[in-house]
């Protein structure tokens, strides 16, 4: 008996590092998509290639439409800045294809702006993000406000339709300038911009539980 007991406890132990592997290996699979643009020459304004993907994941790149990659001082590092920044020509995008479809995604991304006085930046303005999968381009979210106060915060805009597999396209626009309808010499910086699936799956936490169980089972009767 004693040898059953041991046998199955060693199962046990193995059934939760399969499932802790699992688990890991689907939490960093999250990414889909990533720029930090520390990869990137300053002043680059296309072609940056992604800092991290996803297995499945090719031809991941972004363009900051002009001007291009820029280094702030502390901890921001580098990132996108686009200048002259509106809702046609000059604007930030990125671009990726997908083996296969993906669903449950979002996006975040970390958003830094100036508003001097007497610019069509210095009361805020709005902003939005918008994607093509070879239809044109749709609103993903729009209105979204561009201030002192929102200056260097992150959003977080959910794709739960998820992707099909195939090339898709997702650029910022900016609108309702105080005058004009660009950002003029202001720039409209990006950085952090993260593609993402939601993870842990729940399939996945179940596994670790069951074999969790199942070691406290073998403790059980080898104790008895």
């Amino acid at each position: 008996m004693k040898q059953i007991n041991t046998s199955m406890s060693k199962l046990g132990f193995a059934a939760v590092t399969v499932a802790l592997s699992a688990l890991s290996a689907s939490a960093q699979a999250g990414v889909v998509a990533a720029w930090d643009f520390e990869n990137a020459t300053l002043r680059q304004i296309s072609g940056i290639a992604a800092s991290s993907t996803a297995a499945g994941v090719s031809n991941a790149v972004f363009n900051t439409g002009n001007n291009g990659v820029e280094k702030f001082s502390g901890p921001t590092g580098q990132l996108s800045a686009t200048r002259s920044f509106n809702n046609s020509n000059n604007t930030p995008w990125l671009s990726f294809t997908l083996a296969q479809a993906m669903s449950d995604l979002s996006l975040s991304f970390t958003h830094f702006h100036n508003h001097n006085p007497g610019f069509p930046t210095a009361s805020g303005y709005k902003y939005g993000v918008q994607i093509n999968s070879g239809n044109g381009w749709l609103n993903l979210a729009m209105d979204l406000l561009a201030s002192k106060d929102t200056n260097g915060s992150t959003t977080n805009i959910d794709l739960k339709s998820g992707l099909n597999a195939g090339t898709h396209s997702l650029r910022w626009v900016g609108y309702g300038y105080s005058r004009g309808d660009n950002s003029g010499s202001e720039f409209f910086a990006l950085n952090n911009v993260v593609l993402s699936n939601h993870v842990p799956e729940p399939a996945s936490l179940a596994l670790v539980g069951l074999a969790l169980a199942g070691v406290t089972v073998a403790r059980r009767r080898k104790q008895a």
